[in-house]
């Protein structure tokens, strides 16, 4: 792997009113990306109100102290570029990304989003009825519900194993008085992690930022970081099961165990098992599934991460009459790599292929944006690109194998499946005894 040339030093401040303020400047670029990341996501929702973080990301774009939503829009269109939203498990973004004579425009648009609320009860029921189309779209989306199906079973018991949007029944009962309340509750300065990467100046960010928050003076509700998971680690629940659709042409699988979380030092030797596992066209299960069988078109593995925990999925979409096959050379690799580890050769592509994505991240102001802020929320430092591919290259086959026996435990494996399926062919105690 070639040299890489590092980034600049990412620059962090914390202000007065407990607003954390990351900067990198990249003076070869003629954009820019801001960021608005809030500490709100779905994982801390109570129960009744499930799907409300996801709700309040939508109506704070509908009307502002000082713009109408269609003056919002307008603004939108005029900044050129990207402009949107999203909403996790665990927090809330807003975004920017555009020519850099545009950063104080932005600067007052995504701040008067995030930072000036006025949407009113007519707003909320426009947006209500968008969110339910939404719902209605994730659940006739065989991809999406099979993945949202494991999750709700596989982390039965905590916040973290429900969905992002909520229910039909939750969003429904969101009213204006709980936005609010949500919104004063969350949306504090102790909760805000401002990111900016691209052609800006340090001092043109943070003089934005003085004027925007001057009449913002508290430093938010004082609460500790634990109060903010009530639910403690999740504990994982092995399931099997099956949704039966008639119509659908494909069988949709997921099949999973529990992974490390965001900040574990095994996360490296997760990610590069994960890559070994499903993670490109050369992986075990694309090669033995799909290239030397031709039993599925997509089959692929992914390492989702958070705060508390984590899991390793495999996805995959067959023809209803090739799942039981598809199952069984899919456990067989998981066996095998288990009980004989990964080969040398597999390390080695896996290492390039991650810092490869990793290197290419830095050309990219939305990426060193985003991954600037996810790596203080999550680790409360954001080390510099030498730093995170030394650990890359510091994996040994020891680690991974040691990740793969920890990882692949029959007794967390889990598996849900959407499609025109009659029964399953296996039951809980063959997931058990596979691995």
């Amino acid at each position: 792997m070639p040299a890489c040339r590092a980034p600049p030093m990412v620059r962090k401040h914390l202000l007065d009113n407990g607003v954390t303020v990351l900067v990198d400047e990249m003076q070869d670029v003629r954009s820019f990306s801001l960021g608005f990341f809030v500490r709100a996501g779905s994982g801390e929702e109570s129960p009744g109100k499930r799907g409300i973080s996801h709700f309040l990301e939508h109506v704070l774009f509908k009307r502002t102290r000082r713009r109408s939503t269609v003056e919002i829009a307008r603004a939108i269109d005029r900044l050129g570029g990207d402009v949107d939203a999203f909403t996790t498990k665990e927090y809330t973004g807003f975004y920017a990304h555009t020519l850099d004579a545009r950063f104080p425009e932005a600067m007052d648009l995504l701040g008067d989003i995030v930072l000036a609320p006025a949407f009113e009860s007519d707003d909320i029921e426009v947006e209500r009825g968008v969110i339910l189309e939404e719902l209605g779209e994730a659940n006739d989306n065989p991809d999406d519900l099979v993945h949202e199906m494991f999750v709700r079973s596989f982390w039965r018991t905590h916040p973290l194993g429900e969905p992002i949007l909520g229910t039909s029944k939750t969003v429904a009962a969101i009213g204006l008085g709980d936005l609010y309340r949500y919104y004063r509750q969350r949306y504090t300065p102790d909760n805000l992690i401002v990111s900016v990467a691209g052609h800006v100046r340090e001092l043109e960010v943070l003089e934005s930022l003085d004027r925007l928050f001057r009449r913002r003076a508290s430093r938010g509700n004082g609460r500790s970081r634990e109060a903010d998971h009530p639910g403690g680690k999740p504990h994982s629940y092995q399931h099997i099961q099956l949704k039966a659709r008639r119509g659908l042409e494909q069988a949709h699988v997921c099949l999973g165990v529990e992974g490390p979380g965001q900040g574990s030092g095994r996360r490296f030797a997760a990610h590069l098992l994960d890559i070994v596992l499903g993670g490109g066209m050369s992986s075990r299960l694309f090669q033995e599934v799909r290239e030397k069988r031709g039993l599925v078109y997509a089959i692929a593995s992914t390492l989702n991460s958070y705060r508390l925990g984590g899991y390793e999925t495999i996805y995959a979409a067959c023809a209803p009459k090739n799942l039981g096959r598809v199952l069984e050379v899919t456990l067989r690799e998981l066996k095998k790599l288990k009980r004989d580890g990964v080969r040398p050769r597999e390390l080695a592509w896996a290492k390039q292929n991650l810092k490869g994505s990793m290197i290419l991240a830095l050309e990219s102001t939305v990426s060193r944006m985003s991954s600037q802020a996810r790596q203080e929320f999550y680790l409360g430092r954001v080390a510099p690109a030498e730093e995170r591919l030394a650990k890359v290259d510091a994996v040994t086959s020891d680690d991974v194998d040691e990740e793969a026996e920890r990882l692949f435990d029959g007794r967390v494996l889990s598996l849900s499946v959407v499609g025109n399926v009659g029964k399953l062919p296996l039951t809980a105690p063959d997931l058990a005894a596979a691995l």
